[in-house]
């Protein structure tokens, strides 16, 4: 298969008329005719001057192989005269027999007036009667009109909390989100980048003899970079929502914060710890009387240790491979799900209760 990235050679302001023009132009065979439009949703980005050049080349690279229609907006609303750009591109790809199949991007320079109502630039532009994913990959404000302008053209809504700068109030703000909407399901890349730590720790208590030490576990301890500290309460919020421990209080530390629950046993008590690591998430350690069940990274970023230990004595271990979850491998895999994840919804929801204690 072979692909190409093409560019229109003009910008500025553009009728709808004039893009969808453009992009036919953009998808033209050598030989005159055109190019199929591969595209199975639209993606919105909202992002700010500052991410344009990171947020272009992670979106341009998931549109040269994945079928969509991207509007990315660069929104400067604080310029005061009124400014809008548009630049168009094409990825095209050449299949067996010759066909050729297109995927596409619009970028959208707003300033001023414009970028507060996001929503009449992108609007026009979506592909009608297919799901519209809405990506924010640096934090924003939840209750701002321009948010809720842009959010009611979506179906879905994926955040990434670490871009936050108080990534504890920008869960709170989530879960509220979450919770009083109905219509717009939501995500964070965070979430999905726990997929095999939650996996790998189900897995530790999978045999009929362990199961019963999920009701017996007092005490667990995650390290993490300060970079993820996102990453580690929602693993917290999910071990609290799936095990049904009710948060009890919560309090700062030296190394970072500490949960108090009530679980089926009586206490739990959950410590997020800082770490200077390269790795967002570096070790989950849960004790359950005498046995410890833990994961932990290994030297190579990509694979995880898990063991379990009964005092000093190894009961069982083995070493997997996580993947790789750069961001554009993690956007692209949550661009494949569709409707709310209730784990997540739930370990937000638990989450809130923990950091209002």
């Amino acid at each position: 298969m072979m692909e190409e990235a093409r560019t229109s050679p003009g910008s500025g302001y553009m009728s709808v008329d004039q893009v969808e023009h453009e992009l036919a132009r953009l998808r033209m065979n050598e030989d005159g005719t055109l190019g199929l439009r591969s595209s199975v949703l639209n993606l919105i980005v909202v992002a700010d001057e500052r991410s344009a050049e990171r947020v272009t080349r992670l979106v341009s690279g998931l549109s040269g192989r994945f079928p969509l229609r991207a509007v990315v907006l660069i929104s400067d609303p604080d310029q005061e005269e009124a400014n809008v750009d548009i630049r168009l591109s094409a990825f095209c790809s050449t299949r067996g027999g010759g066909s050729q199949v297109c995927a596409e991007q619009i970028t959208i320079h707003a300033e001023g007036p414009p970028a507060r109502h996001l929503e009449s630039l992108a609007g026009p532009l979506l592909i009608p009667d297919l799901p519209v994913f809405l990506f924010y990959p640096e934090a924003f404000a939840a209750g701002s009109p321009e948010f809720r302008g842009v959010a009611s053209l979506a179906d879905r809504l994926i955040v990434d909390s670490s871009a936050a700068e108080n990534q504890r109030y920008f869960l709170r703000e989530m879960a509220r989100l979450v919770e009083g909407s109905t219509e717009l399901d939501a995500s964070d890349l965070q979430w999905v980048a726990l997929t095999p730590w939650r996996s790998l720790i189900a897995d530790l208590f999978n045999p009929a003899d362990r199961t019963g030490k999920l009701g017996e576990i007092g005490r667990v301890e995650i390290l993490h970079a300060p970079h993820g500290e996102s990453r580690a309460l929602l693993l917290a919020g999910w071990l609290a929502s799936t095990l049904g421990w009710g948060p009890e209080s919560a309090r700062d530390t030296a190394e970072g914060c500490e949960f108090v629950f009530s679980g089926p046993s009586g206490g739990v008590v959950v410590s997020l710890s800082q770490e200077s690591t390269r790795a967002a998430l570096q070790q989950v350690q849960l004790r359950a009387g005498e046995m410890s069940f833990q994961v932990s990274r290994c030297r190579e970023p990509s694979e995880a240790r898990a063991t379990v230990m009964r005092g000093d004595e190894l009961l069982a271990g083995r070493t997997v491979h996580l993947g790789y979850f750069d961001p554009e491998s993690v956007l692209g895999e949550e661009l494949q799900y569709r409707g709310q994840d209730e784990g997540y919804r739930a370990a937000l929801e638990i989450l809130a209760e923990m950091l209002d204690q």
